[in-house]
């Protein structure tokens, strides 16, 4: 399915931003050009040919990993997505990783302690976190953490992550942290929330059922009967969740990096949009669409590690 679903996106995008009303000619000649100008234009950006032929030429090439050149910047796709995906990517793992830091235990921690102070406490503050715009959140963490307390820097990237690990020395690591820390956890907001009430429900549901009930009549403690017995199998839903929630991921960066300027694929993705670069959209589209089908594929791998049930012939 991952050859029909990259191209399906590939098709929507393709046909959508052609069916939409503007001219990218008219924007790139502006509003002085005459209509010379923008047929000259029209001709070189090959938007003059039928819609089908435009279609298999964009699909030949990108197939061969060439998504033309930008119409305004003047320079290949390819190169722009080398330079900024890393930067979205290291957002959504960051984010990622603090999903699982925090939603996994607190989730756990409130089935656990079903009808308690801390329960209700756990899913109060996951229903704010679901409620809550990521740009009002973000704005706020500036306002706290950058302007009032000067803990944290309140845009940019500094050094990167990967860069900085790949150096090997602690202080670019330190520095390259506090950069990510704000907005990372800004774009991590809802996901912690939902995966927080995901696991708690599972996990209830799960140490209810009778080899529950079972394993701790047969004397087992209670941190193995959550571990071993319960845990385990809520993961399944746990690890889908994820999955879905890195994809979701991967399009939220785009607020996220227009609030804290962080330079990455979201951020010039907006930016080719106000200007009706077409290849610019297109190819960033596709390559978020790859990278949400291969954790998917990932995900669906998993249930076999997980599960010894489960196999895939």
């Amino acid at each position: 399915m991952f050859i029909p679903v990259v191209l399906g996106v590939l098709t929507i995008v393709f046909i959508t931003l052609r069916s939409i009303p503007g001219d990218p000619a008219a924007v790139f000649v502006g509003p002085d050009g005459t209509l010379a100008d923008r047929q000259r234009v029209t001709a070189a950006m090959g938007l003059d040919k039928p819609i089908i032929v435009q279609y298999g030429i964009y699909v030949w090439r990108a197939a061969q990993g060439d998504f033309g050149r930008s119409i305004f910047l003047r320079t290949e796709v390819s190169g722009l997505i080398r330079q900024t995906y890393p930067a979205t990517l290291e957002l959504a793992l960051l984010a990622m990783l603090a999903t699982i830091a925090i939603a996994i235990p607190l989730g756990v921690l409130a089935a656990v302690n079903a009808n308690t102070p801390f329960d209700y406490a756990a899913t109060f503050i996951s229903l704010i976190g679901v409620s809550m715009p990521i740009f009002w959140f973000g704005v706020l963490a500036i306002l706290l953490f950058s302007l009032n307390l000067s803990w944290l820097p309140s845009f940019g990237r500094g050094p990167g992550l990967f860069p900085a690990i790949a150096s090997g020395d602690p202080a670019m690591v330190i520095s390259a942290l506090s950069y990510a820390l704000l907005p990372a956890m800004t774009l991590a907001v809802t996901s912690v929330a939902l995966v927080a009430r995901l696991v708690r429900s599972s996990m209830l549901e799960i140490l209810g059922l009778d080899y529950v009930r079972t394993a701790r009549a047969k004397g087992a403690s209670e941190r193995r009967v959550v571990v071993r017995h319960a845990f385990r199998n809520a993961l399944l839903s746990v690890i889908t969740i994820l999955g879905l929630q890195f994809g979701t991921l991967l399009g939220g960066a785009v607020v996220t990096e227009i609030i804290f300027a962080w330079p990455g694929l979201g951020r010039l993705v907006v930016n080719a949009i106000s200007q009706r670069d077409f290849p610019v959209i297109q190819g960033s589209v596709v390559l978020i669409a790859i990278s949400i089908s291969v954790m998917n594929l990932l995900v669906d791998l998993s249930y076999a590690w997980i599960n010894p049930r489960i196999r895939y012939a």
